[in-house]
């Protein structure tokens, strides 16, 4: 391969040295298998035939081998030399079939096509290719070399401060302790302090609406409006009797009275009401006061008194300690949380892809697309609106030995009547980190081509690469 390189960048000089004679078709790597001095035997090991059968237009073996430069095997390939340019197979069927397929035209040896030998013009405009492709490798692999540097700086940073939250975390918990027990113990008296007062006010409340009911069964009772509650007009209200002889007597209602024939609304008020007002019917709808601090109407309550209120204050200073001491362990937590999932995340061999963490790339055609690597992938139309997710930092998805050519995000958005939308991005070397094109292939599954140095390797190994594909 590396020879192959240095055929390509050297030209015309070495493209006409050793060359070796084989069959049409053959690739030198295959030279061997055609030795003139012996039969011939298919690659497959299915059948030996003389020498002389090999590439007379008739297929013998079942692999093809025996006739490299014809067409006569369906499964056959013949073998493009290209000197100048770069070696290639081509299908058999395509051999001596009026097109044109290897650049030094020996695919249309016998269609009587008019080929023209075009490999030392695509070699050149090859080698322009991998010069300029080489400059970037080299531009791209200092800037990588920088970003690792950076990259190693930051993650010792980030371990000292992650090391020095953890420490604080525990300071922080410390404190709680310490402010949770005093903000219970200033709790205690001004929650005790806050219910006295309550219950006061409560029992003040129930009290006025006995008070009020009372008001509405005199009015209930009396009913000549004399201002007196009598004897007989006790006895009209029969659920008042104590006994089950069902016999109200006038005796039984004075005995209600107090023994009076009849009493005022003071007296009522003050003496009979409390013994009659379970029993009681009211004609109106006025209710029971309820024992539920729901009905105890707390914004007209009284202001607490000044040691209530001394009290008052000095729990909601430990509150505001202790919450303002909550807040923030929950932000060391977080910050703690989010370094150590930084740390964790796999940036490449030497954390070259670092850099991109945090940060977003965007490519516009139809749609704006925006890359934010290990994180997510959005597309929106260009005059805003909704956005929509193609897909949340999976893994690396490159071929092995190469995972880091490639970032797989999967999990977006569904289709309608579809799969959950998905985006490969594939990387190349660039000297800039910038989102070259976004595209759908197929139906819900989006490719994203991104130029960055964190994937520049040596111009040698790069050109390499370039020459296998």
């Amino acid at each position: 391969m590396r020879f192959h390189l240095m055929f390509l960048l050297l030209g015309p000089a070495l493209s006409v040295a050793g060359e070796v004679k084989r069959p049409r078709g053959v690739s030198p790597s295959n030279q061997q298998f055609y030795d003139e001095t012996k039969p011939f035997t298919c690659f497959d090991g299915s059948k030996t035939i003389p020498l002389d059968r090999v590439n007379d237009d008739y297929c013998d073996c079942k692999d093809a081998s025996d006739e490299p430069g014809t067409s006569a095997c369906p499964n056959g390939h013949f073998h493009c030399g290209n000197t100048g340019f770069k070696a290639s197979y081509i299908s058999s069927s395509r051999v001596n079939d009026g097109i044109c397929d290897c650049c030094d035209a020996t695919d249309e040896y016998n269609s009587g096509t008019g080929c023209e030998n075009t490999c030392r013009e695509l070699g050149k405009k090859e080698r322009g290719i991998l010069l300029k492709m080489t400059e970037v490798a080299k531009e791209g692999l200092k800037v990588k070399q920088q970003l690792i540097e950076k990259a190693s700086k930051i993650k010792e940073e980030k371990k000292k401060k992650l090391d020095e939250l953890r420490e604080l975390k525990s300071l922080i918990e410390n404190k709680m302790k310490v402010l949770k027990t005093a903000k219970e113990k200033a709790e205690l008296p001004e929650n005790e302090a806050k219910e006295k007062h309550q219950q006061a006010w409560k029992e003040l409340t129930r009290a006025k609406q006995e008070g009020a009911r009372a008001v509405v069964a005199f009015n209930e009772l009396d009913k000549n409006g004399d201002g007196f509650v009598s004897v007989v007009e006790i006895q009209a209200h029969s659920e008042l009797d104590g006994d089950e002889d069902d016999i109200f007597s006038e005796m039984e209602a004075q005995v209600i009275l107090g023994g009076s024939s009849k009493i005022d609304l003071e007296y009522f008020q003050d003496l009979v009401w409390r013994n009659i007002k379970n029993e009681y019917k009211t004609e109106v709808s006025v209710g029971k006061p309820s024992e539920s601090k729901t009905d105890t109407n707390y914004e007209n309550m009284p202001d607490y008194d000044e040691e209530t209120q001394a009290l008052i204050v000095a729990a909601e200073d430990a509150r505001d300690q202790f919450i303002t001491v909550e807040s923030s362990l929950q932000d060391t937590k977080d910050a703690i949380r989010n370094l150590e999932k930084e740390l964790s995340m796999d940036f490449g061999q030497n954390d070259e892809f670092a850099y991109m963490f945090g940060k977003c790339y965007e490519v516009t055609n139809e749609y704006v697309y925006r890359l934010c690597p290990f994180e997510k992938i959005i597309q929106k139309l260009k005059q805003g609106g909704s956005e929509t997710n193609l897909g949340t930092w999976h893994s690396w998805a490159g071929p092995e030995g190469n995972k880091y050519s490639a970032m797989k995000y999967d999990g977006g958005r569904a289709c309608w009547q579809g799969p959950n939308r998905s985006t490969t991005v594939k990387l190349s070397c660039g000297k800039e980190t910038v989102v070259t094109s976004c595209t759908e292939p197929s139906r819900c599954d989006y490719l994203m081509e991104m130029q960055t140095p964190a994937v520049c390797k040596e111009p040698q190994e790069l050109a390499i690469e370039h020459d296998e594909l």
